[in-house]
């Protein structure tokens, strides 16, 4: 998931060197996922994406230390954007919603590029393998837990709760976007908000629906 562009002024705030930077990179994320999408994610090398973005292979391992770093920068990015939202919430506020505020905020406004998101959701569909190089990402776990555990004022190592909400958390917004991308549903805000509603209200779930 990769955020738009910043504002003019967030731009003279950054930088000349950290936005063009930032700049590059999006142009090898967006060159390398369609190579992905052309050939398949195994059949695409590091010399591949940098041919194609005119580059040499050096320049390339500057901005990332991997091909896997390329695919796992959209969600990491993105993440950033969410987790920052949801530090900025009322620091009084109930855990879920804080995190149903900023899912609806950010990843159903206008702040992320959800075209790239799509793309993503179409190349781990046609390569199932992907899903687990994602899942098994620590740094994208570690960074819903450390929010997780902030906003509750605890030490994940020593309670469990951080870990368990933010997996509960994680899951939901997975399902919400699944939900979108595959048509089942138009709103992604309001599949945003249908998930975390099932969440809060997890302790109430019975069992089966009588035939």
């Amino acid at each position: 998931m990769l955020p738009k562009p910043a504002a003019p002024a967030t731009l003279v705030q950054e930088g000349v060197w950290d936005r063009r930077r930032r700049l590059v990179a999006g142009e090898i994320e967006q060159v390398a996922l369609q190579l992905f999408a052309e050939r398949g994610y195994d059949n695409v090398t590091t010399d591949d994406i940098a041919r194609a973005c005119n580059i040499s292979a050096r320049t390339f391992f500057r901005y990332f230390a991997a091909k896997r770093d390329v695919l796992l920068a959209i969600p990491r990015r993105s993440l950033v954007v969410l987790c920052d939202a949801v530090d900025q919430r009322p620091a009084n506020e109930d855990l879920l919603a804080s995190w149903r505020a900023a899912a609806i905020g950010v990843l159903g406004g206008d702040e992320v590029d959800l075209a790239l998101i799509e793309q993503l959701k179409v190349l781990i569909r046609d390569s199932p393998d992907l899903v687990d190089t994602i899942n098994g990402d620590a740094e994208l776990t570690e960074r819903f837990v450390r929010t997780t555990a902030a906003r509750l004022g605890v030490d994940p190592a020593t309670d469990l709760r951080p870990i368990i909400v933010a997996g509960a958390v994680r899951n939901a917004l997975i399902a919400a976007l699944d939900q979108w991308s595959s048509g089942r549903a138009d709103d992604l805000a309001r599949s945003f908000g249908e998930a975390f509603d099932i969440l809060a209200r997890l302790d109430t779930i019975g069992g089966r629906n009588p035939a």
